[in-house]
């Protein structure tokens, strides 16, 4: 089995890169997502929103802790490095294509 990170990732970013002041908002969106699309060749993926456009979106809210507990992950594994911890935001919801895939933590 693998560990899980990708739930607490973007909180994890906050708390040890944007919150100590090593890159901005824009630098994480840059590495986190507009980078890895590019080099990955992923067409769509990456780039800005526009009007009439699918979006491929996260709304996280930067201002609302979570205390991560690796049961209560939608996962099939709760093995997680951060159990225990309070992280500074989380996912609200993610959009592919402008359709929402999760929405308050559960899956659509």
């Amino acid at each position: 089995m693998g560990m899980v990170g990708l739930e607490t990732a973007l909180a994890v970013v906050q708390r040890t890169m944007v919150d100590t002041g090593l890159l901005t908002w824009t630098e994480v969106a840059d590495r986190m997502s507009t980078a890895p699309a590019r080099i990955g060749r992923v067409g769509g993926h990456g780039r800005e929103l526009a009007v009439g456009e699918p979006a491929n979106v996260v709304l996280y809210d930067p201002a609302s802790p979570v205390d991560v507990d690796g049961a209560a992950m939608v996962t099939k594994s709760d093995n997680t490095p951060f159990r225990g911890m309070t992280l500074p935001g989380r996912v609200r919801a993610t959009f592919l294509r402008g359709v929402p895939t999760v929405l308050e933590g559960k899956i659509n």
